[in-house]
């Protein structure tokens, strides 16, 4: 496959995108990980508030009925930690789904990172004014200080400089 200048440029933008969907990721997963944590301090400590409006339970009865006589206090009980665990397992997956988006996110970028650390820094400066901070020229030219122009020949020099690698990749697998 050979990237055309349009589709470097789809693809820069599509890198600095998904950097910020990997720092929404990253906060999801620490808002499970204290959920987490949480459910099993629970479970742990055993924090379980249950109702006192429990009515005995009823051990005479003749004939065939179950052996087992549960008190409503213990049913509570085993349904608050099943629930609990249930919780813990939802979250577990959950995290699991983010750490393997997370993943395949970073794989995606993984040209692209290289290539990024390849190219000269004052590229790489322009670059991240324009796609990472969704800046335009304007706002970028006068952040570093160089004229408009200057930013539009540099970002057609940076595009074509990444293309190429781009394409030297693209060769390779």
């Amino acid at each position: 496959m050979s990237f055309t200048y349009k589709e470097t440029e789809e693809k820069i933008k599509k890198y600095y995108e998904s950097l910020r969907v990997i720092g929404g990721l990253k906060h999801r997963l620490e808002i499970y990980k204290r959920r987490k944590a949480d459910i099993e301090r629970k479970i742990e400590n055993s924090v379980i508030k249950l109702a006192d409006n429990f009515g005995a339970v009823s051990y005479d009865g003749v004939g065939g009925g179950s052996g087992v006589k549960i008190s409503p206090q213990e049913k509570a009980v085993d349904k608050a930690f099943s629930l609990l665990e249930k919780n813990l397992e939802e979250v577990k997956v959950e995290m699991f789904f983010i750490e393997e988006q997370m993943k395949n996110i970073e794989m995606d970028n993984s040209d692209m990172e290289y290539i990024l650390k390849e190219i000269k820094p004052e590229y790489k400066e322009i670059i991240d004014y324009i796609y990472k901070n969704k800046s335009g020229t304007l706002k970028a030219s006068v952040n570093l200080h160089l004229g408009r122009a200057t930013i539009y020949r540099k970002k057609d020099e940076v595009i074509k400089d990444i293309m190429k690698w781009l394409n030297y990749y693209s060769r390779k697998t």
